[in-house]
């Protein structure tokens, strides 16, 4: 009796009888979150539902249609973000620098769990969870993209290149967001005398004209990462054989 899922071959996943190709899981994994995002914030700024612009990705996770675009895509996103994390970690193992590939591994779960729960934890009804779960995403989504890259074998693969683009973006990004929202919630401290967890967006925002172009700089940095992966299965495929480990 064949397994209705099989995670662990070589050539791919198989599901009832049926096989989807790792590359074509790549392309899952990144077009159906950037679908998602640009969908919902296109919802949001049409429907006349945005606070100010710019918004960040969070702000529209917002009732309405919105919402259920943004809930359900990233939803999905986390259980195709987990398979892949899991997928390329079988896949290379065999000639991937052992310790970093399972830091990698790690990282994409942690990343992969927490953006389930991100995708229902709206800013308005549970905003410390949001902050929490929105940190590990980004910080992890980062950690996992770089530990896998930096595990995998030397290669002159076009992945390669793109991935080490897509992390400059998005570790560029993650600063500048970092530092944007840091210094407006430092400025809110002292000139309102209020603790951090007060401060609304609303006199965050000449700060988040600056952070909130970052975070979405930020998210397709990631998702340049996720799509790389695709020309590295094909380049694994082809060789069939180990190389050297890249230092």
């Amino acid at each position: 009796m064949r397994l209705m899922l099989d995670l662990t071959s070589t050539d791919g996943i198989g599901y009832f009888n049926r096989k989807l190709k790792d590359t074509d899981l790549i392309q899952i994994s990144w077009i159906l979150p950037t679908v998602s995002i640009i969908l919902a914030s296109l919802i949001h700024y049409f429907s006349g539902n945005y606070r100010d612009i710019p918004f960040f990705i969070s702000e529209t996770d917002h009732p309405g249609l919105e919402d259920h675009v943004f809930s359900i895509g990233l939803f999905l996103s986390a259980v195709i973000q987990s398979v892949v994390s899991f997928r390329l970690y079988i896949l290379f193992k065999p000639v991937a620098s052992p310790k970093l590939h399972l830091v990698a591994l790690l990282c994409g779960l942690a990343t992969s769990t927490h953006l389930a729960v991100l995708a229902f934890a709206t800013m308005d009804q549970y905003l410390e969870i949001h902050i929490y779960t929105a940190m590990v995403v980004f910080h992890g989504g980062f950690a996992w993209a770089f530990a896998t890259h930096f595990s995998l074998p030397k290669s002159t693969s076009k992945g390669r290149k793109v991935r080490l683009y897509s992390l400059a973006l998005a570790f560029a990004s993650l600063v500048v967001m970092s530092v944007s929202i840091r210094e407006g919630i430092k400025s809110g401290e002292k000139e309102l005398g209020v603790h951090s967890s007060e401060i609304g967006l609303e006199y965050l925002q000449p700060w988040v004209d600056v952070a909130a172009p970052a975070e979405f700089l930020l998210f397709f940095g990631l998702i340049g990462c996720l799509a790389s992966f695709r020309w590295d299965i094909e380049e694994h495929a082809s060789k069939g054989q180990d190389t050297p480990i890249e230092s």
